[in-house]
């Protein structure tokens, strides 16, 4: 078995690259796979290995520069590649991926990931599920016969926005991420540098758009912003809306920090006595996932799959009224001795022996 892992976009960051997680996990189980991207690498050096930057310059229009390459350079260019190294199991990291699908599943054992259908449930950009995702990247998902899902959430909104899965074979697999060690040294810089001794920490590691509800995290540092002992840190990029709220409000409890490094983001995992997720709508928590991983007390509204995932996790509130979230705050106890253990009912072991076995019964 060789497989090729084909991913649609290079995003080595933070720990959350689910695809270069899944590919170092399968690669220390002795899978034989390659990475081939979409998007130019900074990070995958291997041989076979191929790219293609999106932002190259076509007639000054970065637009027509990525239908040019996405569909019609890169399918041609990949064709070479599988039949020059010989791969035999094709894995498609994204849904959008299935146009893709008359150049492989003839030829290949394929599977592909289905991750969110985000346009789906936003109005402003529906325009773009109904023309590209429609016509373009989601038409070829009928064809393919093998496909992972990664929450039982995404499962339902497919059948329930496109297809029955009569005639396709498919597993539920979530997307889980491995404990990296934190660097001490890091976490020192951190806290001195933010002056974060004898505070309680409590953080957010979302982007801003609407789904997330950043403003209710920001309503709730509203709440405590006269406590000198509880600091809100944010990392990700200040939106205005955001910095309005703040500014009108005044809070001084608030922290942002973006553009950090991976080793940075395990500091803030590690410095962190709470992480609240407010957001309204997500397909799989995985940022959720990390948070738990390193021993955070985790506060989360009740999306996607979280509550079967954490059904037995006492250190898991799953509530989105501000009242009681800051009840709940109160309660813990911020000290080192506190820190809850890990007790996820799967693992990364569990995640990495689906994909093997799936790809093994193709």
């Amino acid at each position: 078995m060789k497989v090729a892992f084909i991913t649609d976009f290079n995003n080595h960051t933070w720990i959350w690259a689910q695809n270069y997680n899944l590919f170092i996990w399968l690669k220390k189980k002795w899978v034989d796979i390659d990475i081939i991207n979409l998007v130019s690498p900074q990070w995958f050096k291997g041989i076979p290995n191929y790219w293609i930057n999106i932002n190259s310059n076509i007639l000054n229009n970065i637009y027509l520069s990525f239908w040019y390459w996405v569909f019609y350079k890169f399918p041609k260019e990949l064709k070479k590649i599988l039949k020059k190294w010989k791969y035999t199991h094709i894995i498609l990291w994204h849904q959008w991926l299935a146009y893709l699908w008359k150049k492989l599943q003839e030829e290949y054992k394929t599977i592909i990931i289905v991750h969110d259908l985000f346009t789906l449930y936003d109005d402003k950009i529906k325009w773009i599920d109904d023309f590209i995702y429609n016509n373009f990247l989601l038409k070829g998902i009928k064809k393919m016969k093998n496909i992972v899902f990664i929450s039982e959430f995404t499962k339902n909104d497919f059948v329930k926005y496109f297809w029955s899965l009569d005639n396709h074979n498919y597993r539920i697999i979530y997307q889980w991420i491995d404990k990296q060690n934190v660097d001490n040294k890091i976490r020192e810089q951190l806290i001195k540098e933010y002056n974060l001794n004898d505070k309680k920490i409590i953080l957010n590691v979302w982007s801003e758009d609407w789904r997330k509800n950043i403003k209710t995290y920001l309503e709730m540092a509203n709440h405590f912003k006269d406590r000198n002992d509880i600091q809100f840190v944010r990392v990700w990029r200040k939106s205005l809306e955001s910095e309005k709220y703040i500014n009108d409000n005044n809070l001084k409890n608030v922290l942002y920090c973006s553009w950090i490094s991976d080793e940075e983001l395990i500091a803030w995992y590690d410095i962190a006595n709470i992480v609240l997720s407010t957001s309204t709508l997500e397909w799989y928590g995985r940022q959720i996932f990390e948070w738990y991983l390193y021993n955070n007390y985790v506060i989360t509204s009740d999306v996607s799959d979280v509550r079967k995932i954490f059904h037995n996790a006492w250190n898991v509130l799953i509530e989105s009224d501000i009242l009681k979230i800051s009840k709940y705050i109160e309660w813990i106890k911020f000290n080192e001795e506190s820190k809850p253990k890990l007790s996820l009912i799967q693992s990364v072991e569990w995640e990495i022996s689906n994909y093997m076995q799936f790809l093994a019964t193709l």
